[in-house]
C-alpha cells in the first residue's frame, strides 16, 4: 500500500501526524510546493467562482494525478497498485458519502485500488481561488477539452464548423512536444476561425525542490490513466464558470469503448479515458454535487478514420493535422514511435481516410519481421488478431467474446451501433493493410 498525503489545505497537526507514515506528500500553492498549478488563464475565462464541492473535485483530480505519477507500477501481477490517499476537502461529509463512487471512477480509469480518506480543508491565507480576475470570455456556449491529440482537434473543428463558440480547456504539462502540439493546434484554430473561440490552459506538473520530495523524472510512472479525471474536472469548472452545461471530451469510438485487444490487456492496460461508463459515473457525481454540467463524448460511434475524413480533411491541411500528437512515447522520443497502439491506430486511420502517411521511428507495418519479439510486435499482433476476430464473428459471438459491451446500455449507448462501428474499423484496418503493407497482410491472412 502506497500512502500519499495531500498537504495543501491540511491542518498542521494532522499533517505532522500523517507525514512520518506517508510515502509521498503533495503540496501545491506557495513557494515550497512540489506540484505546480497555474490556473490564471482559466480564472480569466470564467465569470463565476466554483462552489466548494466543485473546488474539491478539482483538488481531488490534482491529487489523484500526482499520486498516479509518484507511485510506480510494477510489471505483470504487480501492475495494479494499492494507493491510500489522504485528502483535505471543503465538504468532508459529502465525500464520506460519495467516496465509493469516486473510488469507482478512479478504479475504472486506472484499475488501481484507491483507498480514500478525507479531512476538513483549512485554507491558507495566500490560497489562489478560481475567482474571476477580469472580464470573462464573451458568448461562450460550450466548453471542450483540447489535449493536443487528433481526436480533440476533430472535436474542436466540429464545434467551430457548426457555428459554436467554445472555450477550449487544455492541460499543460512539462512535456515540450505535447505543449508544442497544443500551441500549433491553437494557432490553426485561431487562423481558421479568428476571434471565435476562447482558450484556457491550465499548467499542472511536478516540481523538484519543494519542502516535500517528489520522484525524479526517471522514477515517475508514465501510464497516468487518471489524467482523464483532471480533464473532466477542468471541463466541469470551465462550464460552470461560463454558465453553460455542455462539456465535450472527444475521442474516437475504438479507444472510447476500449475493448481489450487480448486477454493480456485487461484492466488499465486498455485505456478507458472517455469510456461511456466513466463519463456516466462522473456526471452522476456532478449531479450529486449540484453542478449542472454534463460531460459528453460525441464520437462514441465513429472511427478515427471517419473523424479524419469527415471532419478534419475538408478544412485542414495535412501539416495541420500532423502537428497533433498521439504517440504514447511523446516527449521521450524525437518522433512518434510507430509501434504503440495509438501510433498504429493513427497511421492506419490516416491512410484509410486518404491522408498522407507520416514519418515514424519504426516502420513495423512495412517490415513486421524486423521487430519480432519486441513490444511493438506484440502490439501489432494483438491489434491484427482483434481485427480478424471482429470481421469473422457474428454479433452474438462478439457479445460473448466481449460481454462488457452489454454494460454500455446502462450509460445510454447503443450496443448495436458500437458493434457496427467496430466492424467498420476492422474493415478500415483490413483495407489499409492489404493495400499498403503486404508483409503485414500475410500475417493477417495466417490468422484469418
Amino acid at each position: 500500500m502506497a500512502r500519499v498525503v495531500v498537504a495543501t489545505g491540511m491542518p498542521q497537526g494532522l499533517l505532522e501526524r500523517s507525514r512520518p507514515v506517508a510515502d509521498w506528500c503533495l503540496e501545491w500553492g506557495g513557494h515550497e510546493c512540489n506540484v505546480v498549478v497555474n490556473i490564471s488563464e482559466l480564472r480569466e475565462a470564467v465569470s463565476i467562482e466554483p462552489p466548494p464541492l466543485l473546488r474539491d473535485i478539482l483538488d481531488i483530480a490534482i491529487g489523484a494525478l500526482m499520486s498516479d505519477i509518484a507511485v510506480l507500477r510494477g510489471s505483470n501481477e504487480a501492475w495494479t497498485r494499492d494507493i491510500e490517499l489522504l485528502m483535505p476537502v471543503r465538504e468532508p461529509a459529502f465525500w464520506d458519502e460519495n467516496k465509493d463512487r469516486l473510488a469507482g471512477i478512479l478504479h475504472a480509469l486506472t484499475r488501481d485500488n484507491f483507498r480514500l480518506t478525507f479531512c476538513a480543508y483549512e485554507p491558507a491565507a495566500e490560497e489562489e481561488l478560481l475567482r474571476p480576475s477580469g472580464e470573462a470570455a464573451a458568448d461562450v456556449d460550450c466548453v471542450s477539452a483540447l489535449s493536443g491529440g487528433l481526436d480533440s482537434l476533430a472535436g474542436a473543428v466540429m464545434l467551430l464548423r457548426a457555428g459554436r463558440k467554445p472555450l477550449f480547456v487544455t492541460h499543460q504539462s512539462g512535456n515540450p512536444q505535447i505543449r508544442s502540439a497544443q500551441s500549433a493546434i491553437r494557432e490553426t484554430l485561431e487562423e481558421l476561425w479568428p476571434g471565435v473561440a476562447s482558450f484556457a490552459g491550465v499548467l499542472l506538473q511536478p516540481r523538484k525542490g519543494g519542502r516535500f520530495a517528489f520522484p525524479d523524472s526517471r522514477e515517475r510512472e508514465i501510464s497516468r490513466r487518471s489524467r482523464s479525471l483532471l480533464f473532466m474536472a477542468l471541463l466541469a469548472a470551465a462550464a460552470h464558470g461560463t454558465e453553460v452545461e455542455e462539456a465535450y471530451f472527444c475521442d474516437n469510438g475504438v479507444l472510447t469503448v476500449a475493448l481489450p485487444l487480448s486477454a493480456g490487456r485487461i484492466g488499465s492496460l486498455s485505456t478507458r479515458s472517455t469510456h461511456p461508463l466513466v463519463l456516466s459515473d462522473f456526471n452522476a457525481l456532478l449531479e450529486a454535487a449540484g453542478v449542472k454540467v454534463t460531460v459528453v463524448n460525441p464520437f462514441v460511434y465513429q472511427t478515427k478514420a471517419e473523424l479524419i475524413r469527415e471532419i478534419l480533411r475538408p478544412v485542414l491541411r495535412p501539416d495541420q493535422m500532423q502537428a497533433s500528437v498521439s504517440c504514447w512515447m511523446t516527449g521521450r522520443r524525437q518522433r512518434p514511435c510507430g509501434g504503440c497502439i495509438p501510433c498504429l491506430l493513427r497511421r492506419v486511420s490516416m491512410l484509410a481516410a486518404g491522408a498522407p502517411d507520416e514519418a515514424y521511428e519504426m516502420d513495423i507495418l512495412s517490415d513486421p519481421m524486423a521487430y519480432r519479439g519486441t513490444e511493438a510486435d506484440g502490439n501489432l499482433m494483438d491489434l491484427l488478431t482483434q481485427v480478424v476476430r471482429v470481421r469473422s464473428m457474428t454479433d452474438a459471438e462478439l457479445l460473448m467474446q466481449w460481454p462488457q459491451l452489454l454494460d454500455l446500455a446502462s450509460a445510454g449507448v447503443s450496443v448495436s451501433d458500437v458493434v457496427a462501428m467496430y466492424r467498420r474499423y476492422a474493415e478500415e484496418v483490413w483495407g489499409v493493410v492489404h493495400e499498403h503493407f503486404p508483409a503485414t497482410a500475410e500475417l493477417m491472412a495466417a490468422g484469418d
